[in-house]
């Protein structure tokens, strides 16, 4: 079985009980593994998780999707309570982050770097392409790019050695497992876009993608891009999809009102998806 629980996202389901702000993480257990994906911006991820009574001190794998604030800011918080499992990141992604406004940058970074990890000894493992964790349970990365369309906005922004260049997210990774319906994915925000992440998993792995959830960034998509992308993930066969976070309000509406398509649900704050 596999089992998915929204430790946090942008807004709250039925507990009222626990905490919703800007951001996204997920506890996902399978095989007898539990991985903790992305950790939102602070504290609310992991004290939500105690208060649905699952263990973060045990978790066997920390994978975040890339350093943004809302996905990786989380992170020292939980390394300082008892996290101390391998972190697993894309390349890069310590890089520092920024949204560029004119002349303004603001700071979209994780707020940490490698000293955390020495200090805490914790292993560090950089997944490039395709990393196996363990049997049936993968990180991808270097999402190969099928739809010109699928860009990231310009204001997203990377400080290097260079100056400042255009963020082309070559950081952000994904999760992929492997069911007898097909494979689920699980990702963070898909800056390299929803279509291009879900096409290069497809075919790395040579079998159709059952389930895809977390954020599919089309927040800012135009018209043109959202009726694009409805009819390009209709023809992939994907049967069910949890989007959330940086999907955005038209989005989700149209997931909801297309009956022909994937069966939709809007995965909040508490949610929890069980998969046999």
């Amino acid at each position: 079985m596999i089992i998915l629980r929204t430790l946090l996202e942008n807004q709250l389901s039925r507990n009222k009980a626990l905490r919703a702000e800007h951001g996204l993480s997920f506890l996902v257990e399978t095989e007898g593994k539990k991985i903790l994906f992305d950790c939102s911006a602070g504290k609310a991820a992991r004290q939500n998780a105690k208060k649905m009574n699952v263990s973060l001190k045990d978790v066997d794998y920390v994978v975040l999707s890339h350093s943004h604030y809302d996905h990786a800011g989380g992170y020292p918080d939980m390394a300082a309570h008892g996290v101390h499992a391998p972190l697993i990141t894309g390349p890069r992604f310590f890089e520092e982050k920024y949204a560029r406004d004119g002349e303004k940058y603001a700071y979209l970074g994780c707020g940490f770097g490698r000293e955390l990890l020495k200090k805490k000894k914790i292993a560090h493992r950089v997944c490039e392409v395709n990393m196996t964790l363990f049997p049936g349970c993968h990180v991808v990365g270097g999402f190969k790019r099928f739809y010109e369309f699928e860009k990231a906005p310009a204001r997203f922004v990377r400080k290097t050695k260079a100056g400042m260049v255009e963020d082309d997210f070559q950081d952000e990774i994904c999760l992929v497992l492997e069911s007898e319906k097909g494979l689920v994915m699980i990702v963070g925000c898909s800056h390299p876009g929803i279509l291009n992440m879900i096409e290069s998993v497809r075919e790395r792995f040579g079998r159709p993608v059952y389930a895809v959830f977390g954020g599919s960034h089309l927040v800012e998509a135009d018209e043109a891009r959202l009726t694009e992308t409805m009819k390009i993930l209709k023809g992939m066969g994907v049967t069910l999809v949890g989007f959330n976070h940086c999907t955005g309000e038209e989005a989700q509406k149209r997931m909801e009102e297309n009956e022909e398509a994937a069966f939709y649900s809007h995965l909040k704050t508490g949610d929890c998806i069980f998969l046999s």
